[in-house]
């Protein structure tokens, strides 16, 4: 049985070639897609709290022009951190800023507004067509 075994030749790259050149495609196509989509066809992106914390400042008005990089708002959050066996806590403010041009639609958030992570609308941009949000 041995000598049996020894003489079957494995074949398997030589038949699933064809395979992993349509899952490929495939993939390109589904990517491609996706990024057509969300620079042409979605009009405006509703901007929501990236960390728990509090809103200290909004820097933006409603029917306002940003550009790629201006501050948008800024919220203060705890960033905790093990440090020589011990959690450390410290409060920091970060600062949020447009990663693509647009209009400002709406602000629904205002300075001293707690906000919990992906739960809290903040704003709603109107981003340039052609752009990914």
């Amino acid at each position: 049985m041995s000598e049996a075994k020894k003489n079957v030749k494995m074949t398997v790259f030589k038949t699933d070639r064809h395979e992993d050149l349509a899952a490929m495609f495939f993939v390109t196509i589904a990517v491609v897609s996706v990024l057509v989509y969300m620079a042409y066809i979605v009009p405006s992106i509703t901007l929501q709290a990236p960390m728990d914390g509090k809103i200290t400042a909004v820097t933006v008005q409603p029917q306002a022009q940003v550009n790629k990089g201006d501050l948008l708002y800024s919220i203060e959050t705890k960033e905790k951190k093990y440090a020589h066996e011990a959690l450390e806590e410290k409060i920091v403010t970060k600062e949020i800023h447009a990663k693509t041009s647009g209009k400002i639609l709406s602000v629904m958030a205002k300075a001293g507004d707690e906000v919990k992570k992906d739960k809290n609308d903040i704003l709603v941009l109107e981003h340039v067509k052609g752009t990914l949000p």
